[in-house]
């Protein structure tokens, strides 16, 4: 597939044109040539031969499913179920009944027999997403299915064998955890035979053009777009950013900016990084901040409405006048938005 270059306008100086993308070693999801990157990979290559227990540690945001997911693919459990559960989000009275499932009557609201997480990744793997805010119960718990291969829904009397491999994330230190005695050690121990601590965005800052050519190409198909890419200072922002919330937070920043974004060049106007230092140095005021909302909106309702003034002036509820007004405010030409016809 060919990829999508970043280049530049006329806005840049000097005029001399990106380069290409640097060459990129990757697999189905994981992005990146950075030597962190190729360290990553080569351990996703280990653990997908194996079954042995991995714990994907990482900031919010750094790719730990992503992760979970190529180790599964790799393996000989490719094509079998893959499921994941969050720890933190199952109240703990309901934890065992998640991962085991339930008879029907074991309690109030069990209306029918369910299977759990467990049976229903048999042949797969289950990924325990925040492992550390696993209850205590529920480490008893998931300890014996590792050791037995059995499960037992709740309010049964009966096991049932079942064959999944587990992989653990979180976005705290697990071992940190352990040793205050948060987490079992006998858990830890089974879990973490190969930790993969994957690295925040901000230190791999290369990989960022990478990573913005993969999110364009998709977004351009999700949104009916045709980007051709960022500009040199464009890009250069997104490089320095120190995106607090890693791969995730770049790739929502790409897509909200090309859907502002007029034209098929992404300049810095559209990218919208406000970074505010504490004490709220350097926070637009509220005049900036009505400003540029008014500017966004007028912008997505002619781009919605492929620059027809009247129609994205009945899309905002606004007489026409006042909208022409707003357009000429912001400097907004309607032209820039109408859709070529097909040939």
């Amino acid at each position: 597939m060919a990829r999508t270059p970043v280049t530049r306008s006329a806005l840049d100086n000097p005029p001399a044109a990106v380069g290409p993308s640097p060459a990129r070693r990757r697999t189905d999801r994981i992005i990146g040539s950075s030597p962190a990157i190729r360290r990553i990979l080569e351990m996703v290559a280990v653990a997908a031969r194996t079954d042995i227990g991995v714990v994907i540690g990482g900031e919010s945001g750094t790719g730990k499913e992503l992760v979970a997911r190529a180790i599964h693919d790799g393996g000989p459990r490719a094509g079998r179920p893959f499921l994941t559960l969050n720890c933190g989000a199952i109240p703990e009275n309901l934890i065992e009944g998640e991962l085991f499932g339930h008879a029907r009557g074991a309690y109030t609201g069990a209306h029918s027999d369910k299977k759990g997480v467990f049976e229903e990744a048999d042949g797969g793997t289950l990924l325990l997403d925040e492992i550390v805010d696993m209850p205590a119960a529920g480490q008893v718990s998931l300890l014996r299915v590792l050791q037995e291969g059995e499960v037992r829904r709740v309010g049964e009397t009966r096991t049932r064998r079942v064959d999944v491999r587990v992989i653990a994330a979180t976005n705290r230190d697990l071992k940190t955890e352990t040793d205050g005695g948060r987490f079992r050690e006998d858990l830890y121990h089974r879990l973490c035979v190969l930790p993969i601590q994957l690295p925040p965005l901000r230190d791999r800052r290369d990989d960022v053009p990478l990573l913005v050519e993969q999110f364009v190409r998709r977004f351009n198909t999700e949104l009916n777009r045709s980007v051709r890419g960022f500009t040199r200072r464009a890009m250069e922002r997104l490089k320095a950013h120190p995106w607090p919330g890693n791969v995730r937070e770049l790739e929502n920043r790409v897509k909200q900016a090309m859907v502002m974004a007029p034209g098929d060049l992404i300049d810095v106007e559209s990218l919208a990084l406000f970074s505010a230092p504490e004490g709220g140095a350097g926070m637009p005021t509220f005049r900036q901040a009505k400003a540029e909302f008014e500017r966004d909106y007028v912008m997505q309702a002619l781009r919605a409405t492929g620059g027809k003034v009247a129609a994205a002036a009945r899309l905002a509820d606004k007489d026409r006048k006042d909208f022409y007004d707003l357009m000429r405010k912001h400097r907004i030409m309607p032209d820039d938005y109408r859709r070529s016809p097909k040939r």
